[in-house]
């Protein structure tokens, strides 16, 4: 009886290590999916703001064009990588983009 318990025990350990691996796994995932998306959002972002202005000439028109299809080859890539689990590897939106501060008296 007491090696069946503790034969338990290791196995639960085993799997508590496992599935901290799998979670740090999912985690860098994201991390690294998160990296890759915002330099992309930002340049496209940054395209997006000059087309308001005076607008984009040719070139940046074909440079905005090839920046969305890499954004959504990256994000299909990573949808088939996940596919079947019920991992959300997309990265979460920011809630905030500064700190508010208390005004000083």
């Amino acid at each position: 009886m007491g090696k069946f318990v503790g034969d338990a025990m290791q196995e639960s350990a085993r799997e508590a290590l496992r599935d901290h691996g799998d979670r740090n796994y999912q985690k860098g995932f994201t991390s690294a999916a998160a990296i890759s998306l915002r330099r992309i959002q930002e340049k496209l972002d940054a395209l997006k703001s000059r087309m308001k202005s005076p607008g984009l000439s040719q070139t940046e028109q074909a440079a905005y064009v090839q920046l969305e299809e890499l954004k959504s080859e990256i994000e299909a890539d990573c949808d088939r990588f996940w596919r079947g689990t019920d991992v959300n590897w997309r990265p979460r939106k920011p809630v905030a983009k500064a700190v508010a501060r208390r005004p000083e008296n």
